[in-house]
């Protein structure tokens, strides 16, 4: 009787079995492999081509088979009942690819990926068509763990520039700012992307927080593409109802190339393998919902061939009609000269411009200008040009082997300037209007001042001129053995020139160049080699990587710690700066080792531990290294760049456990910690030159440091016929020494009274995040998708009331500002927002359409962007506001203070083949 359960448990085990066999000959297949993805069942066949998995667990199950010089076979869903024995033959096609790039996928796509070490998801083009998006940051933004705060983009607690963007295996990081995001790419125009914000390998760096791997779309052997239009509008005035004037077009276009696939046949030649062409240009604009100036004035760095300079700008000006204007054209060239040989080349180009409302900076952080409010049209205009040549070779050797060559140029340029004006035509700003009289006393005496708050007069301080031109190089190896070990080496170099000049307030002093002024151009070095493991062995998954990463500052940097005039450089920072760098052909040059390991491996039949450790190092954001080397600005309060400054560095761990309910249900939950040092960050510091001892100035030091941890929860499924849903909840906490790198000047020049020594709550940290994705589409073209969110509100700074002032009738708070606890309080008032897109697609004649409604903010919510540090609420009219803020404009009525309401966009998509 005590054997009788185990008896019939071992009746419950089933097994499966079956023939594997070539697609073409027919003739069975020895040594394939047939494994259950997930678990650790799994066996060869034989000689005969049979194979035999026994003693496994009824459910559902996915079944790969595999063998070197074939397309792996994907079956999913494959149901094994309580003693059944299960057949299931497959059939392999032939290929000359590599071991893992083709699969072919039988049944359902999977919901999540078993042999994953760390956390990655995957988006394609067909799920980007279902969501309410316009470019790659739109993306981003959706996914868990991700927030945005003040357009700023932070993965996982990290700072706006630690993620990287790859496109077509091409990094486009900024070194300069720092950012990733300069080169606008439009949702339509992508294939597919990968974001991964856990570990990842170690042929990637320069991130500390995030990669954004995007694959551009290329042509195929038949013509096809597509016409976009949206708007909110139609053509209808403000007057029939309210709108943001927002239109948005776009043409796709792809298929064999004209020039070198048809025209040769045409002349009776042919050239070898299949050229192929794949053609986007996007255009946006929007009037947005706040104030307006009546025109922007875009910077020109370009020349239209035939065009004059002013039929250029004239140009210019017709396709910037609008307060925000996005525009990206893309041509990719494809030659597949053999199957295994494949040569592409793609230019890119993106020009933003606009007023800086929505759109984060290198130099600058406003959001919307609330004191210019009067004189738009004299605030800054911001150019943003980027643009990306980028040529990609791949060579498959045999099905073991292939290597791939990558190279390009990536330029991107930013100007910023009230109408495109030289810096020396700036007037000063002024607040003249109303003249305000007020009696003192019963004698008479009155008071005369002068102004609202308001500018009335003159331009903003702000002019600047950068740009980041950077040429790169990548060499990737990739061997894969017959036991499923797959190896990967590389290198990559990039080479890049910046330039840099900065006037504030260019109406003062006498320099010519303002209160203070920054100007330099250098040139910089860096790379990398790594090489990775990847071990597959009965069902568990082991990644294994070392990456060195090196840096040569160049010689702007060598002449200032050689040049002994310049003060700000101690003798103490020339001695450090000769004993960490080593010389190698006569430049100075900096390296750092980043080792990185991941687990993935079944514990039961339906659940996948992984495990993931690594360091993750990134150059310090060069604007730290080189601002005010060798300028002289006459300002009292600024920040010069240290030479000395070291890679800063994440340590993350990541540990979570993915369950599969069935092949339509799957739960997957993760916890993470995130250490992260040598953070840039101001200083005080005292020349060593006995002159000068009087002296003390701020420069960045790796002296800052964060922590970021978190719980995330998805659950997916898709039980329900044509629905799809998945649920993400995430917490997490995010501290550190500060949240700006320069809150020392900021203490210097009293907008803050002092940086706390301890550690605090950063300012994006959001600990609750929850949001859900419904999606319906039916067989004949109905579709629904629906996004609803809900996030805790902004940290801010407390004040406890003291007491209330009245002035001129005004009610004031008055109190004492907790600063020695910055962002430690939460707003009362929560996130919440809902996002519906309804479509449909129909057929009329050759052509096929897809009619959509794009709905953000449904229900129209008001979403403090402002809080008031005294109620923990949005502003609003009546509200009592803080004495500090006298000399201000009134933030009740600061059409910023909310974030973006509903908007509405009616378009109409028309497919063609």
């Amino acid at each position: 009787m005590l054997f009788l359960p185990l008896m019939l448990l071992g009746q419950q085990d089933a097994s499966i079995q079956g023939t594997v066999r070539d697609f073409k000959t027919g003739n069975p297949l020895p040594g394939v492999n047939v494994i259950i993805k997930g678990t650790y069942y799994g066996a060869a066949t034989g000689s005969d081509g049979n194979y035999l998995i026994t003693s496994i667990s009824p459910g559902s199950y996915d079944i790969e088979i595999s063998m070197v010089g074939y397309k792996i076979l994907l079956k999913t869903g494959v149901k094994v009942e309580a003693g059944a024995a299960v057949t299931e033959n497959f059939d392999l096609a032939q290929t000359v690819l590599m071991l893992g790039e083709e699969v072919v996928v039988i049944g359902k796509k999977p919901l999540f990926d078993v042999d994953e070490t760390a956390t990655l998801t995957r988006i394609s083009s067909d799920d980007i068509q279902n969501k309410i998006v316009n470019s790659v940051e739109d993306i981003l933004s959706e996914q868990i763990g991700i927030t945005t705060v003040d357009n700023e983009i932070h993965i996982r607690g990290g700072r706006i520039d630690e993620s990287l963007f790859i496109i077509d295996g091409l990094s486009i990081k900024d070194p300069l700012s720092g950012y990733g995001g300069n080169l606008f790419i439009n949702a339509e125009s992508i294939d597919n992307l990968e974001i991964i914000t856990g570990g990842y390998n170690a042929e990637y760096g320069q991130a500390m927080s995030g990669v954004i791997n995007i694959r551009l779309k290329e042509g195929r052997d038949k013509y096809e593409g597509s016409f976009k239009y949206a708007s909110d509008n139609w053509g209808f005035s403000q007057d029939s109802y309210s709108h943001y004037n927002t239109d948005h077009l776009e043409f796709n276009l792809g298929g064999p190339s004209t020039l070198f696939e048809l025209l040769p046949k045409a002349l009776g030649f042919d050239l070898p393998g299949m050229f192929s062409f794949f053609a986007n240009a996007y255009g946006k604009g929007s009037d947005t919902h706040l104030p307006i100036a009546a025109n922007v004035y875009p910077h020109r760095n370009w020349s239209l061939p035939g065009f004059s300079d002013t039929q250029t700008e004239e140009f210019l000006d017709l396709i910037t009609p609008r307060e925000e204007n996005d525009w990206h054209l893309l041509y990719k060239l494809t030659w597949g000269v053999t199957p295994q040989k494949k040569l592409s080349a793609s230019y890119d180009f993106s020009l933003n411009v606009n007023q800086g409302f929505f759109m984060p900076r290198a130099f600058s952080s406003t959001y919307y200008p609330y004191r210019y409010q009067e004189i738009l049209d004299q605030y800054n205009t911001i150019t943003r040009e980027s643009r990306l040549l980028n040529v990609n070779w791949v060579h498959t050797l045999n099905p073991q082997t292939f290597y791939e060559v990558t190279m390009g140029r990536f330029l991107t340029m930013e100007h910023s300037a009230v109408q495109d004006l030289h810096w020396s035509e700036y007037l000063q700003r002024l607040d003249l209007e109303p003249i305000n009289y007020t009696i003192q006393d019963l004698d008479g005496n009155v008071d005369i001042t002068l102004g609202d708050e308001f500018y009335d007069t003159g331009v903003s301080s702000e002019w600047y001129d950068i740009s980041s031109d950077n040429y790169r190089l990548d060499m990737d190896w990739t061997h894969q053995t017959q036991s499923r070990q797959k190896m990967k080496a590389g290198i990559e170099i990039t080479y890049t020139e910046m330039q840099v000049l900065d006037i504030d307030e260019p109406w003062t002093g006498e320099t010519g160049l303002g209160s203070n002024y920054d100007a330099y151009r250098a040139q910089t070095t860096f790379g990398a080699f790594y090489i990775q493991d990847r071990i597959v062995f009965e069902g568990m998954t082991v990644n294994l990587g070392l990456r060195y990463d090196f840096w040569f500052p160049g010689k702007y940097v060598e002449n200032a710690i050689a040049d002994s005039s310049i003060v700000v450089i101690t003798d103490a920072a020339r001695q450090i700066f000769m004993d960490e760098t080593f010389e190698f052909f006569g430049y100075r040059g900096k390296g750092r080792i980043s080792p990185r390991v991941g687990i993935s491996h079944p514990v039961t039949d339906n659940d996948v531990l992984y495990f993931y450790y690594g360091h993750f190092s990134q150059l310090p954001t060069f604007q730290y290294v080189y601002a005010k080397l060798t300028s002289s600005s006459p300002t009292t309060y600024q920040v010069f760049g240290n030479p000395n400054l070291d890679p800063k560095t994440t340590v993350q761990y990541e540990l979570g456990i993915k369950h599969r309910f069935s092949e339509d249900q799957v739960l997957e939950m993760k916890a993470y910690w995130k250490d992260m040092f040598d953070y840039e960050t101001s200083q005080s510091i005292r020349p060593s030159n006995p002159k000068y001892s009087h002296m003390s100035f701020l420069m960045y030091l790796n002296a800052d440091y964060a922590r970021s941890r978190g719980v995330e929860i998805i659950l997916k499924s898709r039980l329900l016929k044509n629905f799809y849903a998945d649920v993400n909840f995430n917490y997490s906490i995010a501290t550190g020494k500060s949240s700006n790198p320069n809150d020392n000047l900021l203490v210097e020049s009293g907008q803050i009274r002092e940086k706390p020594l301890n550690e605090i709550y950063l300012r994006w940290d959001k600990p609750f995040q929850i949001f859900a994705n419904l999606s319906y589409n039916h067989p004949t073209g109905l579709g629904a998708s629906l996004r609803l969110e809900y996030e805790t509100g902004r940290r801010y700074t407390r004040a406890i009331v003291d007491n209330i002032r009245e002035e001129n009738d005004v009610e004031y708070y008055q109190g004492i500002y907790e600063d020695e606890k910055p962002y430690f309080y939460i707003s009362k008032e929560p996130t919440t927002n809902t996002d519906l897109k309804l479509y449909k697609r129909f057929e009329l004649g050759r052509l096929s359409y897809r009619l959509f409604l794009d709905i953000q903010n449904l229900w129209d919510q008001r979403i403090a962007r402002r809080i008031n540090p005294f109620t923990g609420n949005g502003y609003n009219p009546g509200e009592i506001i803080p004495y500090s803020m006298i000399d201000d404009p009134n933030p009740n009525y600061d059409p910023s203070r909310f974030l973006r309401p509903r908007t509405i966009e009616l378009g109409l998509q028309i497919f063609f083949k």
